[in-house]
């Protein structure tokens, strides 16, 4: 038996993750645990709880909830919960885009982040728009497979996106760039200590045309896009920048 984890940032009860317990279920040579979050993560970045205890709450055969954030549940998982390294985590279905930027804030592309510091690849996948979770399961399961019949050198770190409308793909691409309205809204809080609340920022703007070939490209055009993510942020052209060449030291020219 193969071991998958599957995770998510919409939390243990989302359609999205359903889905993929549903479709990976019916595979009688997959293992197939789950620990997520008990609600809604998004947005939380690759956040993790210290100082403060993480509740664990069993929900059936080999399927957890927890308190903590998206990569303290995989982190819990890999290095105490499963009875064997899994192959491969999974981390979604999100419901909604992880494309471009979205990748600095996502908590499903920290689940798979999570899983790849911890040696074992991992798979982000999200679903635009109003599309069908099982269809976007069915197509998450044979991307697995394709990834795990084929060895890498070092664990892959990859993020899918599918349309909405039928699937063509997934189709490897840059990360490209989806603008968001800088906006702050006021909305005011009831109670008695009258406090001020606020929403940040707005829905990515309709005008902005993207580079073709992106993943954003891609998606616009309904296309399911895969892209390679790096772990290592080193900026490498700017290690010998002009503006920090007074900065160069031994260490620096290796």
């Amino acid at each position: 038996m193969t071991c998958i984890l599957l995770t998510n940032d919409d939390g243990i009860d989302a359609p999205g993750l359903r889905a993929l317990e549903d479709v990976f279920s019916t595979a009688d040579d997959l293992d197939i645990w789950v620990v997520a979050p008990s609600a809604q993560r998004s947005a939380c970045s690759h956040g993790m709880t210290l100082g403060v205890p993480i509740r664990v709450e069993p929900r059936g055969e080999r399927r957890f909830c927890h308190s903590g954030q998206v990569a303290d549940g995989v982190y819990f998982a890999l290095v105490h919960l499963l009875t064997a390294r899994p192959a491969l985590v999974i981390s979604g279905i999100n419901a909604g885009a992880n494309l471009a930027e979205d990748v600095i804030y996502s908590g499903t592309v920290a689940g798979a982040r999570e899983a790849v510091l911890r040696g074992v690849p991992g798979l982000a996948v999200s679903l635009t728009g109003d599309g069908d979770f099982q269809f976007a399961a069915g197509s998450t399961l044979r991307i697995a497979r394709a990834l795990m019949a084929r060895q890498a050198d070092h664990p892959l770190c990859l993020n899918v996106n599918f349309p909405p409308g039928p699937v063509h793909g997934p189709f490897l691409a840059p990360a490209g760039s989806r603008p968001y309205a800088p906006k702050v809204t006021l909305e005011p809080i009831p109670g008695s200590n009258g406090e001020t609340g606020y929403r940040l920022g707005g829905p990515p703007l309709r005008d902005a045309v993207p580079e073709p070939g992106t993943d954003v490209a891609l998606i616009a055009r309904g296309l399911a896009s895969m892209t390679p993510l790096r772990i290592d942020q080193t900026s490498g052209a700017d290690l010998r920048h002009p503006v920090l060449a007074s900065f160069i030291g031994p260490s620096s020219e290796g």
